[in-house]
């Protein structure tokens, strides 16, 4: 699918650079025809239709010369605007990304029957799980991200945590955060795939991710349901190998639910303490009395990484319900993206 954008722009030179950056970073998403001259323009638009037709704000259109369905909007030199007299309106000065990302937004709010094709079957859901606290869950689950990133896959990290927060591992430049995708997944208006790839943001280590919601409160809003859409979205929208769900603390439905109908892999993290060792066994009781009442598959799908280990503090359990990985001993002195980056290089992970 090609969104069709036709751009009017008095700016030759502005003209040259976007057709350059667009042909460059996006040919296989829009098909951009540029005019300076309005007269080029219509006759072009009675050959071929455009989705999307930009126009400098000092330019007139005659809208009346549009198609139906072509949505109308403006180019400025106004940062962060988003409309002008209720016409959707782009910054031109600003990184060809954003500008791109302005465009999926502006067709998504006209075009929710526009389809995706199907990618879910081409990438597992690996979910990174554990119910005790300052395990190292996150670390786990953001460093494993960056180990495939750096080995040419393509992931998404989705932090579903309520209080947690991506970016103290990854960063981006975009405005948009999840809770834009709350708010799309609850108001359902307009294209939500498209809307999604609006939102989507590219760390340095090529791991996708959302920026963390505004407001911590919106993550309480999310409900089960709209997580199962936006995850099935998530892989319709791009090819992903993998996308890799981050929850933790204690056992709630919703991590249960991701475990018995989402996720293909499990990734249990402890930290070999007593207080650890303990915690997972309890899990594995719960676990097994639920596979015997709902007919679940839990536990053979689920492996056991040791992350945080310090054999002075903790031991590995002799005899485990699930197979082991291995461990990664406590890294003193890191946090955020420098912690993640040194632990991507552990051996276990690799075993994932």
């Amino acid at each position: 699918m090609k969104i069709k954008v036709v751009v009017f722009d008095s700016d030759a030179g502005f003209l040259k650079r976007l057709a350059a950056a667009f042909q460059k970073k996006y040919e296989d998403k829009i098909s951009l025809r540029m005019f300076s001259d309005e007269e080029a323009m219509y006759a072009s638009l009675q050959k071929a239709r455009a989705d999307i037709v930009l126009a400098e704000q000092t330019l007139c259109v005659d809208t009346e010369k549009l198609a139906s369905e072509t949505v109308q909007g403006y180019l400025c030199e106004v940062p962060d605007v988003q409309e002008i007299d209720g016409v959707p309106a782009v910054c031109k000065y600003q990184k060809v990304e954003d500008i791109y990302k302005r465009i999926l937004n502006i067709y998504a709010d006209h075009s929710a029957d526009i389809q995706f094709q199907n990618h879910e079957s081409d990438g597992q859901t690996v979910l990174f799980t554990s119910v005790q606290g300052g395990g190292g869950t996150s670390t786990a689950a953001a460093a494993w991200a960056v180990r495939m990133a750096g080995e040419g896959k393509k992931v998404f990290y989705l932090n579903l945590e309520r209080m947690g927060d991506a970016e103290l591992y990854f960063s981006g430049d975009g405005g948009l955060s999840f809770s834009d995708v709350i708010y799309a997944l609850k108001s359902r208006n307009g294209n939500l795939g498209l809307r999604l790839e609006s939102i989507i943001e590219t760390d340095v280590s090529g791991v996708e991710f959302f920026h963390t919601c505004k407001n911590a409160y919106d993550m309480f809003e999310l409900k089960d349901r709209e997580l199962e859409e936006l995850i099935q979205t998530i892989f319709r929208v791009r090819r992903y190998d993998a996308v890799i769900l981050d929850i933790s603390g204690e056992l709630t439905d919703r991590q249960l639910k991701l475990m018995r109908e989402i996720a293909d892999k499990i990734i249990y993290i402890s930290d070999g303490s007593m207080t650890g060792n303990r915690k997972f066994e309890k899990f594995c009781e719960v676990i097994r009395v639920m596979e015997q009442r709902k007919e679940a598959h839990i536990l053979d799908k689920t492996v056991l990484l040791y992350n945080r280990y310090s054999s002075r503090t903790g031991r590995q359990l002799e005899k485990t319900a699930v197979p082991v990985l291995g461990g990664i001993h406590r890294v003193e002195g890191l946090a955020g993206k420098e912690l993640i980056q040194r632990v991507s290089k552990e051996e276990a992970l690799g075993r994932i």
